[in-house]
């Protein structure tokens, strides 16, 4: 038999616990909106699509993957691709992460996690340093020619997935 709080006769303390319950819900989400709507009004200030949100602590969208160059003493993005062949990068091959963010805290962790084939997986946590920007982190494969086949990036905020980028190094032609 299913029971609803509704239904049947209730005792004073069960109707009281009840009223009450259903008073303090406005109060637990009225924070939330505020904030929520502060990062709204942040991501819209921005450029693009909303990748991945934890709602009143941090929005991550406008996420770009792919080689990168190393152009007036910068990591550049060359393009967004998955898949790179060993023989355009001989010696190294450099992966950029770029995304734009709103969080509400100034100290946001995120870990990126990369694994390649045949090889332990690498992991290091980065804390964004302000409430909102944009954001890059590269890393670098020496010899990708030793790691042929599929590889992945986890990025994850706390205990929560934000994305995994999956990428193929193929050998020469």
């Amino acid at each position: 038999m299913i029971s609803s709080p509704f239904s049947g006769n209730k005792n004073p303390l069960q109707i009281f616990a009840l009223v009450s319950a259903l008073l303090l819900v406005p109060l637990w989400l009225t924070p939330c909106a505020a904030q929520q709507s502060r990062i709204d009004k942040d991501r819209k200030e921005g450029s693009g699509e909303l990748a991945w949100e934890i709602p009143g602590r941090i929005s991550i969208y406008d996420l770009q993957f792919g080689a990168a160059a190393l152009k007036d003493n910068r990591v550049q993005l060359v393009g967004d691709t998955r898949t790179f062949n060993a023989d355009q990068f001989p010696d190294r091959l450099t992966l950029l992460i770029r995304f734009s963010y709103v969080g509400s805290r100034s100290d946001n962790p995120l870990k990126f996690m990369i694994k390649l084939p045949n090889s332990r997986q690498y992991e290091e946590t980065v804390n964004l340093s302000s409430k909102r920007g944009n954001y890059s982190y590269h890393f670098t494969i020496h010899r990708p020619s030793d790691f042929l086949g599929n590889g992945s990036v986890y990025i994850y905020y706390g205990f929560s997935i934000v994305d995994v980028l999956d990428f193929t190094i193929v050998p020469g032609s």
